[in-house]
């Protein structure tokens, strides 16, 4: 009986067992099944962010947020926002936690902004096929910096670089909305200008900003001690095996013991590179060899080919098609010496030059020249040859002015259309000057190039006539906006001669061709009688242009030119040429093909020219 009770109790336990099992697993993939669901349904709903600005009001009236643009704002904060990663709601899970952090994440961008006292208030909807996550931010008033205190103690207070900064570069203004981008500008700015200058062991005694949101007001104090300069110690010249340590020491602007500067460093670094004597060139401060301050500077150089090789065709409207030569030898002496030659032979232009250069005391300023040259030039008003002997010393004095005093001595035979053959011989001596910025050279955005020459013959006893003569050009570039840029060119030819002194055609002046598009090269000059047109004493010339550059390598131009000629014959008619062209932007400056009309000449027609070059 006992036996029997025993197998009926475990048999009703198994029985309750299969059945709970049976519950349990149905459950089970009921929940397996909603899961499924859930996420099926998730998995295409997308995702909105909104972020509303909502203006402070006091009452009835509008307070200013002082935000110029509150769609941009609006943009900025919802980009700082995690959830905005989020393409859809597959995982609500997530999709929760994130919007849970969001709006210290608004509030923390606001801050960096300068708005402290905002607020945000946000709601989040989950819609059949759309999940929308509205945040309304009220600004509140932005804090004004009320006091700034910039101290600069140590060795280096007394610097220059301080007041610059503090006049034309700090961001911190009074009066100004705060900005924790601005603060921060400030801190690195004033620690590189302490390295620039030779301070790296420059700290910040104090640096701290003190929000006060119940007054709307920002205090900044900044206490910075420049601590003592290093300087530098002795350069080391390596790797050169044609060059001399002597010469190269030339290119140092600095001497061991001055105060270190990182400019006199990229400095030395651009001189050498300008030498062209280099393939290679590393200039290293050794900071951790250091001792009493001073630091050795390590330059590393690797010759380059001494000889250069130049060849090339090309055609150009006013010289036709031509072909190019040049030869360069680098380096002749371990004394830096060189020399190149350049030539051009062309339909309507050849040339000759051959230029020997002695570095100066100071190599990276200073040069001397000694050349030949041989010009000639064919055109239907103009046939002439020049030859002449040159020197000439060139001076950069900053990188924006160099001065170039030169003598030449010089023998030109020309002949003009109807006019009998004339030679001349001419010892010059003058003087040039240059002063030119550009922010690039083969794409200028902003520059300009000034120049100047004053030449004069010197006495009979070598010259065959004596003046003098001064030319000015001027060019410049501006950029209104993007992509579209004026160009305006000026110059000047101003001579002082007897009536009856003959003056070489050289330093006379012929328009037409690229000096003034729309005419024939060289074809305006002083009309003497009906057949017979010689070149100009003075003249002033000059054009304005302009072109939008469409894609990286092509644009659309347009210009006007205009030009005068006058002297003791008589005074040339202004003349105006206008037209448009094709631009085309190449690492070796602007190729231009255009189409112009002489404006002024009513029945002259059309003429198409073609140039490559720098615009400055």
């Amino acid at each position: 009986m006992k036996f029997f009770t025993s197998v009926v109790f475990l048999f009703f336990l198994h029985m309750q067992f299969n059945v709970v099992a049976a519950e349990f697993g149905a459950v089970s993939q009921g929940e397996a099944s909603l899961k499924h669901q859930v996420n099926q349904s998730n998995e295409n709903v997308k995702l909105e962010v909104v972020v509303d600005l909502v203006e402070t009001t006091s009452g009835d009236a509008t307070t200013p947020t002082a935000v110029d643009n509150m769609a941009e704002l609006s943009e900025k904060l919802k980009n700082e926002i995690g959830l905005i990663h989020l393409k859809d709601d597959e995982y609500p899970a997530q999709t929760d936690f994130l919007y849970r952090r969001a709006e210290n994440e608004i509030l923390d961008a606001l801050r960096a902004l300068g708005y402290y006292s905002s607020s945000v208030t946000s709601q989040l909807e989950r819609l059949p096929k759309k999940t929308r996550v509205t945040f309304n931010v009220e600004l509140g008033k932005p804090v004004y910096i009320r006091d700034i205190h910039l101290n600069i103690s140590g060795a280096g207070k007394d610097l220059p670089v301080w007041a610059e900064f503090q006049k034309f570069q700090l961001q911190l203004k009074k009066d100004a909305i705060f900005k924790h981008q601005d603060y921060t500008d400030t801190v690195s700015a004033l620690t590189n200008i302490a390295t620039n200058e030779g301070y790296m062991d420059a700290k910040f005694t104090q640096r701290e900003f003190k929000v006060y949101p119940h007054l709307n007001v920002v205090d900044v104090n900044l206490h910075f001690n420049t601590q003592e300069p290093y300087r530098f110690g002795v350069v080391f010249f390596h790797g050169s095996q044609q060059i001399g340590d002597a010469f190269l020491n030339r290119y140092v602007d600095f001497k061991p013991g001055d105060i270190y500067k990182q400019s006199h460093i990229l400095a030395l670094q651009k001189a050498l590179i300008d030498s062209q004597y280099f393939g290679l060139i590393r200039v290293a401060p050794q900071y951790s060899e250091q001792e009493a301050r001073r630091i050795p500077i390590d330059v590393e150089l690797e010759d380059s080919l001494k000889h250069l090789y130049e060849i090339g065709v090309g055609y150009g409207t006013d010289t036709g098609a031509r072909v190019l030569f040049g030869f360069e030898n680098r380096l002749v002496n371990s004394q830096g010496h060189s020399y190149k030659v350049e030539s051009l032979f062309g339909e309507k232009a050849q040339n000759f030059n051959f230029n020997y250069r002695i570095p100066g005391e100071r190599p990276a300023e200073q040069n001397w020249n000694a050349g030949l040259k041989y010009d000639a030039t064919q055109s239907t008003t103009l046939d002439r040859e020049l030859m002449a002997i040159t020197g000439d010393y060139s001076y950069q004095i900053t990188p924006k002015w160099s001065i170039n005093p030169f003598i030449s001595l010089e023998t030109e035979e020309f002949t003009y259309e109807n006019e009998a053959t004339e030679q001349t011989q001419t010892f010059l001596l003058g003087s040039g000057f240059k002063n030119r910025w550009v922010n690039s050279d083969a794409y200028p955005t902003q520059g300009y190039h000034h120049s100047g020459v004053f030449r004069a013959s010197v006495d009979n006893l070598v010259s065959d006539s004596q003046f003098a003569q001064i030319e000015l050009k001027t060019r410049w570039v501006y950029t209104p906006m993007e992509f579209w840029r004026f160009h305006v060119r000026a110059q000047t030819r101003l001579t002082l001669v007897d009536k009856n002194q003959s003056i070489p055609s050289s330093y006379l002046t012929l328009l037409g061709g690229e000096t003034l598009r729309g005419f024939e090269f060289e074809s305006i000059g002083i009309q003497l009688d009906a057949d017979s047109v010689v070149g100009a004493k003075n003249s002033v010339s000059g054009s304005l242009g302009t072109d939008y550059r469409i894609t990286k390598y092509f644009g659309l131009g347009s210009f006007v030119d205009m030009g005068q000629l006058f002297d003791d014959a008589g005074t040339q008619d202004l003349k105006v040429g206008a037209g448009f062209g094709l631009r085309g932007y190449t690492p070796v400056g602007m190729a231009k093909l255009d189409i112009a009309w002489p404006v002024s000449e009513y029945e002259q027609p059309w003429r198409i020219h073609f140039s490559l070059g720098f615009d400055l």
